[in-house]
């Protein structure tokens, strides 16, 4: 009979996610990540495929787990508060908060597209459902927006989905190198809001 593994895959995953979001893909070799995951080199390579293998699955498992929770908060709520309580959690989350202490890793998906490019099919395929579903996301909030009366109604929602997207991985570049970003909430309600309905006067 075989062996069955010793190993839980999902804490293992979690490790070499951690040690590829922190190092990057090149940054880290065979040996660092037996050592993080605590897999011999039998296993890495016969369970997970070697390096490589291991990689495209911790990519999909921070796409599965992680930005999956980002995405999902984009699709409740009036269409405004969705998108603004969007980017005040990643700013959070990725360490941007002005005087936090948290180390900053910014976004796995934008670090490997920065690393990588185009080189990688399995990556590319990775990285390219990802931004139909966020990109998705951001045109249903702000469709929902225009429709609930938060959203400016003459803005193309398709459009403002590609900005918004294109905005966040502007902030996830910024917070590798520190750049705080607390007034984002400020200036996208600038840029969305629906003016306020003013009061008729009585005649």
């Amino acid at each position: 009979m075989s062996r069955q593994p010793t190993y839980d895959r999902d804490m293992v995953l979690d490790k070499a996610l951690q040690t590829f979001w922190s190092n990057g893909y090149r940054g880290v070799d065979v040996e660092a990540l037996t050592r993080t995951t605590g897999l011999n080199r039998h296993s890495l390579y016969r369970a997970f495929g070697g390096k490589k293998g291991i990689f495209h699955l911790a990519l999909e498992r921070y796409v599965e787990t992680l930005a999956a929770q980002f995405i999902a908060r984009l699709s409740s709520g009036h269409g405004l508060s969705a998108v603004v309580d969007y980017f005040t959690n990643a700013t959070s989350s990725l360490g941007m908060d002005e005087g936090k202490s948290a180390r900053r890793q910014g976004c796995f998906i934008v670090n490997t597209i920065a690393e990588m490019g185009r080189m990688d099919e399995q990556v590319n395929a990775i990285v390219d459902r990802f931004y139909s579903r966020i990109e998705q996301a951001f045109g249903d909030a702000v469709r929902r927006g225009q429709g609930d009366g938060t959203i400016r109604a003459d803005l193309d929602p398709g459009r403002t989905a590609q900005w918004l997207v294109a905005t966040s991985q502007g902030m996830s570049v910024g917070a590798r190198f520190g750049r705080a970003a607390n007034g984002i909430s400020a200036a996208l309600e600038g840029a969305l809001a629906a003016p306020a309905t003013q009061p008729q006067d009585c005649q």
